[in-house]
């Protein structure tokens, strides 16, 4: 299950980490894993910075920062939130016309 920054769990990791708990424990409480917690901060960083924060109001309201800043930073004019490791688009539309044909999901791909 795909937890969001907008759920409760989500809710109570990102005001443990405004309140300073630290990383760990926040995710710990919220029982999510860290790389949820780091998705969910970079969510929240882009949604900040994007609404006309600067990187200094972005990270002090988030209450955290971390050496993935940089990284997060390049994405904030990124228009497309495709995931780094997607195929290009014209690929994703051949597999799902495949797939939607009633191929097997491996003959979609290579389709």
């Amino acid at each position: 299950m795909l937890h969001r920054s907008s759920s409760a769990a989500g809710v109570r990791f990102l005001a443990s980490i405004k309140e300073g708990r630290g990383l760990k424990p926040s995710a710990r409480d919220a029982g999510i894993g860290k790389e949820v917690g780091y998705r969910w901060l970079r969510e929240k960083y882009l949604d900040l910075r994007r609404g006309g924060k600067t990187p200094a109001e972005s990270t002090a309201a988030l209450g955290f920062t971390t050496s993935r800043l940089l990284a997060w930073e390049a994405d904030v004019d990124r228009t497309d939130d495709r995931h780094h490791l997607r195929v290009d688009v014209d690929e994703e539309a051949a597999f799902w016309v495949s797939f939607d044909a009633g191929q097997s999901a491996d003959r979609g791909a290579n389709a």
